[in-house]
């Protein structure tokens, strides 16, 4: 029980009243009470602050869990696009693979086709020889025929005049100019043959190594989106964290939340579309080549040459290779020289 004082108890030991010991008391009371009302306005400024505080942290959290679902949306957004992406470059590779392929069966079809050329222009030029010892053959007729002229315009011999008429002579000349235009004929086309072959060589190298760069190309951007979907399921987006009292708590989840959030997307490149024709022109060299080879070995006519320069020209455009220039133009000499 506490102890109880009476007057008696603090007499000869109090103050009177007024005196400045209880002046000084009392002026300590009021500090204390300013100072305590001060302390009140402060805390209450201080909750008020703090509950501001509050909402905006509170709207702040729910604005971040909003844009962290679009982020999450707009990243599987992205990883179906980059798997579209992935695919329709697997299926163009196989296209790609596909056509070098069919431009293989190609080359080896032409090298065969080169192979009978090169018999054929061996052929030809074996028919150059025979033409050339029969030219030479025809010319020593004439020789003697013209011998035999002189000699019975002279009356050298004194015998029986020579039985040839002039019709005979006319007809061996007319052969001895069939076999030199033949034998031009001939060779000129041999040389168009040769050229042709060069210039399908050419454009056949350089189709395999554009589509072989192509291919390298596509397999650089393969392996560039692989890369960016592991790096995609490497830096999956956590879910947004609970909400917390804590204001400094809250912002540096927030912050942290944020920076996860835009480090887990990455960009997505341009990518690059390989346009390039599927159509090649070896298929009209085959054909041209065919039809120059059908043409030489079994000696169209005239009139079926200029069909076929008439025919050349109508479907085909002059500048799509050398060697349809060629042809135009080997065909055209050739119908002239062999008129309908």
């Amino acid at each position: 029980m506490s102890n109880v004082y009476t007057l008696k108890d603090i007499k000869d030991r109090g103050h009177r009243l007024g005196s400045v010991y209880e002046q000084e008391l009392e002026k300590k009371i009021r500090s204390v009470t300013e100072f305590n009302s001060e302390i009140n306005d402060l805390s209450g400024k201080l909750v008020d602050k703090y509950n501001e505080r509050e909402k905006e942290f509170q709207r702040i959290y729910a604005d971040m869990g909003n844009k962290a679902s679009q982020l999450i949306a707009s990243s599987t957004k992205v990883g179906f696009q980059l798997i579209s992406e992935r695919k329709s470059h697997s299926e163009r590779q196989r296209e790609l693979e596909a056509e070098v392929k069919s431009l293989k069966s190609s080359i080896k079809t032409l090298k065969r086709e080169a192979t009978l050329a090169q018999k054929a222009s061996s052929v030809d030029k074996v028919q150059i020889l025979s033409l050339e010892t029969k030219i030479r053959e025809l010319e020593g007729k004439l020789e003697d025929i013209d011998l035999e002229r002189t000699y019975h315009d002279l009356d050298v011999t004194g015998g029986e005049p020579a039985q040839i008429s002039s019709s005979e002579i006319e007809s061996l000349r007319l052969e001895l100019e069939r076999a030199k235009e033949d034998h031009n004929s001939k060779e000129y086309t041999i040389e168009c043959m040769e050229k042709g072959i060069e210039a399908t060589h050419e454009i056949t190298s350089r189709e395999i190594d554009a589509l072989y760069s192509a291919r390298s190309n596509l397999m650089e951007e393969n392996k560039s989106l692989r890369d960016q979907l592991e790096l995609k399921e490497n830096n999956e987006i956590s879910p947004p964290p609970p909400p917390m009292n804590d204001s400094s708590q809250i912002i540096s989840a927030g912050g942290a939340e944020m920076v996860s959030s835009t480090q887990s997307i990455p960009l997505l490149p341009a990518i690059p579309i390989v346009a390039d024709s599927l159509m090649s022109p070896m298929l009209i060299y085959s054909i041209l080549t065919l039809l120059l080879i059908a043409i030489i070995c079994t000696g169209a006519s005239g009139t079926s040459l200029n069909l076929l320069w008439m025919w050349a020209n109508t479907f085909f455009d002059k500048s799509s290779g050398g060697f349809i220039n060629i042809f135009l133009a080997w065909a055209s000499v050739h119908a002239n020289n062999h008129p309908i």
